[in-house]
């Protein structure tokens, strides 16, 4: 493993990878919050538990536990192919809280963005995020993957999609939302995005999902299938205020191209028909005067385009409505006999504000790294 110097002032020669191919690990971070995770995160846990089991048999999950959880909840996930990272976090979205991952040749760099709780003073989700905006160095020490800083940019991972290829996918609602980097301009933005993740070309989609909390993470609306195919959410109902979203958003991707010049396939996936929290779930949380307040009747944020993807494995939201099948069969189809698809119950993970991707986040395959097993630690 390459020893680490200082951090690194450049990511020149380096490329973000496609999601979809093979990974030295995932990132995970149990939950925990009880303003967030109902009943002390117990019913959160099992759906935690499921994306575990499921992406540990085709590659090491490394598994952030803050030191506030219980030992006998670990236990429980103390399984082959995961390595335990003890690290403080406020809360379990990996996505967001943890480094975005860079490749040159087999060379690792992990470029620690600033994390403001998905809008700081503006319309963050909680007031003290000092442990999350830590957590990307910590575990890049941890890891002994060459750091980059850019801390005087927030930028979180679900707000961006990589097709591999010099291409980034964003929206416009999130990343010029005035909780970000309000002093740039949308081609500053732009710029700093080239710049640091070293692509050529930005697709800003207009909108992300009507009602998510993180002003339209785009990876709630869309994702990359492949490094030429992208999936996007449709609402089914023409009265639904997410339906002309949805539209605008598919008008763009029709007309957009990659950094080569060339169009991408679409697909279209169905969103299930809206979800709200149940008076039964909020009871079930304990609030917070600093931090959003989740309410019965709130509109839940659910998508079957926040899955997550490794080399040979899928793993799709489901939210135990009737849409699930026709979602499952669209993916199905589009990987049959290239990689196994997992459906996840997710609900729980929907009640805290996000699903599968945003509580995953892949580190780029290197022969360089090795992240042992905690027992030989």
């Amino acid at each position: 493993m390459p020893a680490i110097e200082k951090d690194r002032t450049s990511s020149l020669g380096y490329s973000l990878p496609f999601e979809g191919e093979e990974h030295l690990a995932t990132i995970i971070l149990l939950p925990y919050r009880k303003d967030t995770w109902r009943k002390e995160a117990q019913p959160a846990l099992d759906a935690f538990f499921s994306v575990v089991d499921a992406i540990r048999h085709h590659e090491r999950v490394v598994l952030g536990i803050d030191p506030s959880i219980d030992y006998r909840i670990v236990r429980r996930f103390q399984l082959p192919n995961v390595t335990i990272l003890r690290t403080p976090y406020d809360d379990s979205w990996a996505r967001d809280n943890t480094p975005i991952f860079l490749r040159k040749d087999e060379e690792l760099l992990g470029v620690d963005f600033g994390f403001n709780a998905w809008g700081g003073e503006y319309d963050g989700l909680y007031e003290d995020y000092a442990k999350d905006n830590a957590l990307s160095r910590n575990i890049l020490l941890e890891l002994r993957i060459p750091r980059l800083a850019k801390k005087d940019f927030i930028l979180e991972g679900g707000s961006i999609l990589s097709d591999g290829r010099k291409t980034l996918l964003t929206t416009e609602e999130c990343l010029l939302s005035k909780g970000r980097n309000p002093s740039l301009s949308k081609a500053e933005i732009e710029k700093v995005l080239k710049d640091t993740l070293q692509v050529e070309n930005v697709i800003f989609l207009p909108y992300g999902l009507y009602g998510d909390e993180t002003d339209g993470h785009v990876d709630n609306i869309a994702s990359f299938l492949s490094e030429d195919t992208i999936v996007l959410s449709i609402a089914m109902d023409d009265e639904d205020p997410q339906y002309e979203r949805s539209i605008a958003d598919r008008k763009v991707l029709l007309e957009a191209v990659d950094a080569t010049g060339r169009k991408y396939n679409i697909v279209e996936l169905p969103l299930p028909s809206p979800l709200y929290l149940t008076k039964e779930e909020e009871d079930g949380l304990v609030p917070n005067d600093k931090a959003v307040l989740r309410k019965e009747g709130r509109r839940l944020a659910a998508s079957y385009a926040n899955l997550y993807q490794g080399k040979d494995f899928v793993l799709v939201p489901q939210f135990g409505v009737e849409e699930d099948q026709e979602a499952l069969r669209i993916l199905s189809s589009f990987y049959e006999g290239k990689k196994k698809v997992y459906p996840i119950a997710s609900r729980e993970i929907l009640l805290g504000g996000g699903n599968i991707h945003c509580i995953t986040k892949e580190i780029p395959q290197s022969t360089l790294y090795q992240i042992e097993p905690e027992e030989t630690k």
